[in-house]
């Protein structure tokens, strides 16, 4: 199985019935679809809203023409903003989807004024990165706080009412953050302060995902998050989900070998209790 997933709808690399043919030759139960939802500035990695309706008409034909042979979930990754909450849900083909990764991937700039936000990126290049480090004085600490203060805004901003709400790619700053010398002494104060958030408000979300895009694709040697929160995640009976994070076909499986093998080396973790209940359902 394979909830996240981006297609050439967003910044995927081939079609989403591509992706169906895969998903069944590799004899998964379910997919999910989960398009960049869009966002309220100019992004090139995001669902433009004049291909949204397109998007969920595609979806929809794909989850009947396959219903016998896979389960086709629809959905999307929605952006968390501060100050904006999650600005895609004003859109009503956004909220009739069947569940939601949540994530961030831009910080607000403390200089902006709330009422008119300025954002940074945070996962992008590390030029990009620095740009975001730029506007928190090249503090390292600084933007590590913003964004578990913003992870844990999101966690408990409300959704559509009984949408499945799935967090995604947890720590996904670490991506850069890492590249900085000054991470390996904030790197133990990062994860317990991820960890006090995601355990004081679990009844705000369903599950926690395990990004495996992180060993595949961007070079490092753990998925989001990294092994030790998930083993502390699990002790707490955390439901975890691993997903991939495609773009493409050949990606819906890409690293899951080697971290199921690692999973199943912490005996804390039972790999057959990490899909959720709602997918059962």
């Amino acid at each position: 199985m394979n909830l996240h997933t981006h297609t050439d709808f967003c910044d995927g690399k081939s079609s989403p019935e591509d992706f169906v043919k895969k998903a069944i030759s590799l004899e998964f139960k379910y997919l999910g679809f989960s398009a960049h939802a869009p966002l309220p500035f100019l992004c090139d990695w995001s669902l433009p809203t004049e291909r949204l309706d397109s998007y969920c008409v595609e979806i929809a034909r794909l989850k009947a023409h396959y219903q016998k042979k896979l389960q086709i979930l629809h959905g999307f990754e929605i952006d968390f903003l501060e100050g904006m909450g999650f600005p895609c849900l004003t859109e009503d083909a956004v909220c009739g989807a069947d569940f939601f990764i949540c994530s961030i991937h831009f910080l607000k700039t403390p200089q902006s004024a709330i009422t008119s936000p300025k954002f940074a990126e945070i996962d992008g290049n590390y030029a990009q990165f620095m740009l975001a480090m730029k506007s928190h004085q090249y503090s390292l600490k600084k933007i590590l706080s913003n964004y578990l203060n913003a992870t844990e805004q999101m966690i408990l901003t409300p959704l559509v009412a009984g949408m499945v709400k799935i967090i995604g790619h947890v720590d996904k700053i670490v991506l850069n953050a890492t590249q900085l010398p000054e991470f390996e002494g904030l790197s133990e104060w990062f994860y317990e302060e991820l960890f006090n958030i995601l355990i004081q408000h679990r009844g705000h979300y369903h599950s926690i995902e395990i990004n495996t895009r992180a060993l595949y694709k961007k070079g490092l040697s753990q998925p989001y998050p990294r092994y030790n929160l998930l083993e502390m995640l699990a002790n707490q009976n955390v439901p975890l989900i691993i997903n991939s994070d495609a773009h493409h076909p050949s990606e819906l499986n890409a690293g899951y070998k080697e971290t199921v093998e690692r999973l199943e080396s912490l005996t804390t973790i039972n790999i057959k209790n990490l899909h959720y209940k709602w997918l059962k359902k």
